[in-house]
């Protein structure tokens, strides 16, 4: 057996051992019991507080969260009016694309009750003589009461930011954060 020949065979031996030995680890280290640790994961805040709104009463724009959804084809258009509804002192929710299976025309306010007084002071945000009706949906799209926005909508109208609530209510109104969701 030559040098050359020695040197391949020793080579071979090494890595093979390497690999034998790595394998080992490996199996070892996968089947081990994982190690008792302190990390907890914490439970989100949540995002509003349960208040009770008496008969009489006004809800004020600063207490409602509004998500906007685009279902038309211009984009930006969740964006400008989610901006918009910031300036009258709503808080904000998500923005985005409606999903494709919801076609609106103009302006659609969605909530999971239907006598929300939060969703009827947003719908009232479209205008009082267009009225824009208030939809009981079965899931939110998003935080708060659910805008969504067609390729006919024109802009927000005047409209009031307080409304009187009618019935007394519980509502859930939005903490004010210190540090952004996400």
């Amino acid at each position: 057996m030559g040098r050359r020949e020695l040197t391949t065979t020793v080579t071979m031996i090494v890595l093979v051992g390497l690999l034998v030995v790595g394998a080992a680890w490996g199996w070892r280290s996968l089947f081990a019991e994982l190690p008792e640790t302190d990390l907890t994961v914490d439970e989100p805040a949540p995002t509003c507080e349960t208040e009770r709104i008496d008969a009489g009463q006004r809800i004020r724009t600063r207490q409602v969260r509004v998500s906007v959804f685009n279902s038309g084809d211009r984009a930006g258009r969740a964006g400008e009016t989610i901006d918009a509804l910031i300036r009258r002192g709503f808080q904000p929710g998500d923005v985005g694309n409606a999903p494709a299976d919801l076609e609106v025309r103009r302006v659609q306010v969605r909530a999971t009750e239907r006598k929300d007084p939060r969703a009827r002071l947003v719908a009232r945000q479209f205008g009082k003589n267009v009225k824009v009706r208030v939809i009981e949906a079965d899931q939110d799209l998003g935080e708060g009461v659910d805008v969504i926005i067609g390729d006919r909508y024109t802009g927000l109208a005047k409209a009031p930011r307080a409304l009187r609530v009618r019935q007394p209510q519980k509502v859930c109104v939005p903490r004010m954060q210190t540090e952004p969701v996400g």
